[in-house]
């Protein structure tokens, strides 16, 4: 069997020959729509470099450039240029850019949560519409149009800001605060614990108690304007304005004779009296032992306070005795009565 068949299969040399040329035929114009589809779409490419003093953390070649977050394009290369500058270089789609012109702003910006960067494009306000191989100036007075968002630029501001911050001052101030703060710790801790009796203690819903003590804010009111009206009253007392000298008199009298002399009465009875007191400790025992069931007793002289009372009901000439005498069998005086019971 030649090198060429296959069991099984009716082949010549010839129809294997023809099979080859067709196979590298289709093959090269593959090859040719490729290349030609390639040449077609780089027919809307535009290449243009920004000249910039500063690139954004993780930009390099292969960074994506977007558009209201759509990818138009990619960095095509980064070279460094005078007095510390740099050039990039992009490669963009052309007809993703509506509305361009060389007054855009750049934005590097992180584009996912992993801090990996990239270039958005932001429209300008006005300016000449873009060119293959055009250079914009991002340099000196144009610095404003770019803005670094880069994770690595977030966290130098943010150190930043913490040694300006934090400094010892800061620190000592916090201390301050927070030494001072444990002065209102048993204060704390007593609104707390009220707010936990008033918690544990309540039965009645808040909009209940909020209702029953509305009527006290009357009575507030009523007080402060009674309030008001003795302080009225005493400042307008005719005695205070036209003899001031015996007022004041009077309450020198009340503090500085009468009260303290009372003072001194509670003193010498407590002296004197002394003895009574001691005189009373055995009497109050003897009648402490005479009852030695408080609430039996009571209950027994309530029933009989209720007795008394249901033997003798009122009437308009006042309490009267409900009894009856039978005299039937006393023959000296049922005759006087008439045979009445």
């Amino acid at each position: 069997m030649p090198k060429y068949g296959m069991p099984g299969v009716a082949v010549d040399k010839q129809r294997t020959r023809l099979i080859g040329v067709v196979a590298f035929g289709v093959l090269v114009a593959v090859l040719v729509a490729a290349v030609l589809y390639r040449e077609f779409r780089s027919d809307s490419g535009l290449q243009i470099t920004l000249h910039t003093e500063q690139i954004g953390d993780g930009v390099l070649a292969g960074t994506p450039v977007r558009v209201d977050g759509v990818q138009v394009g990619t960095v095509a290369a980064i070279a460094p240029d005078d007095r510390g500058t740099q050039r990039v270089t992009l490669r963009l789609n052309r007809s993703q850019l509506h509305g361009f012109d060389d007054s855009m702003r750049v934005d590097y910006a992180p584009a996912n949560l992993f801090g990996i960067s990239e270039i958005a494009l932001r429209r300008g306000s006005g300016g000449s519409a873009l060119r293959d191989d055009s250079v914009i100036d991002l340099t000196g007075s144009h610095t404003a149009a770019v803005f670094d968002a880069t994770m690595g630029s977030m966290l130098r501001s943010l150190s930043q800001s913490g040694d300006s911050v934090l400094t010892p001052q800061m620190a000592t101030a916090i201390s301050q605060v927070s030494h001072d703060m444990k002065a209102f710790t048993p204060l704390a801790q007593s609104i707390i614990q009220v707010a936990q009796i008033v918690t544990d203690n309540q039965r009645m819903p808040p909009s209940e108690l909020a209702g029953r003590l509305g009527p006290a804010f009357y009575g507030a009111g009523d007080f402060s304007s009674a309030n008001e009206l003795m302080v009225y009253i005493l400042r307008n007392t005719p005695r205070l304005q036209s003899n001031r000298e015996s007022f004041d008199a009077g309450v020198r009298m009340h503090t500085d004779t009468l009260l303290p002399g009372i003072g001194h009465l509670g003193d010498a009875l407590g002296g004197d009296l002394s003895g009574v007191t001691d005189m009373l400790v055995p009497v109050l025992t003897l009648l402490t032992r005479m009852v030695p069931q408080p609430q039996q007793s009571g209950a027994d002289l309530t029933e009989l306070l209720r007795r008394l009372r249901s033997a003798m009901p009122d009437t308009p000439n006042g309490p009267v005795l409900n009894t009856e005498i039978d005299v039937s069998g006393i023959p000296v005086l049922a005759p006087l009565l008439g045979g009445a019971r």
